[in-house]
């Protein structure tokens, strides 16, 4: 009796350290979801600028493409300050496109969350940035 015991006992744990070595359910780290990110910002702007629902889907696309555009700068093999200056023309090319878009009370609205949205985190006292873990 007190071997079937002790046999379940060792087979259960077993069992569960099988459960524990196994992978966590999700996207690996570091990858991103496809497009969830154009969704919340046009739904944020919807809601913070009262669109309409033709300016709704102006203002998606166009953050779709910024996004793509912002993908495209990061996965070049250029070096930092090139890539810091294709990021800041792409951030103002996108702010003349929502100016296009947007009436000028809500561009002024747009610019004000924009501001208050807090940037990146500061450089490093020393100026280079510590290697990405992979």
């Amino acid at each position: 009796m007190i071997k079937t015991h002790i046999t379940l006992l060792l087979s259960l744990i077993l069992f569960n350290f099988t459960l524990l070595a196994q992978p966590p359910a999700g996207p690996p780290r570091g990858e991103r979801p496809p497009m969830p990110n154009a969704e919340r910002f046009t739904e944020r702007m919807t809601k913070e600028l009262k669109l309409n629902a033709a300016t709704a889907k102006k203002v998606h696309d166009a953050f779709a493409k910024n996004m793509k555009q912002m993908e495209a700068v990061f996965n070049s093999k250029t070096d930092e300050k090139e890539k810091r200056a294709a990021l800041d023309a792409n951030r103002k090319a996108f702010e003349q496109t929502m100016k296009g878009i947007l009436s000028p009370a809500q561009f002024a609205q747009f610019q004000k969350l924009e501001a208050e949205r807090p940037g990146p985190p500061p450089p490093p006292p020393n100026g280079e940035r510590p290697p990405r873990p992979r």
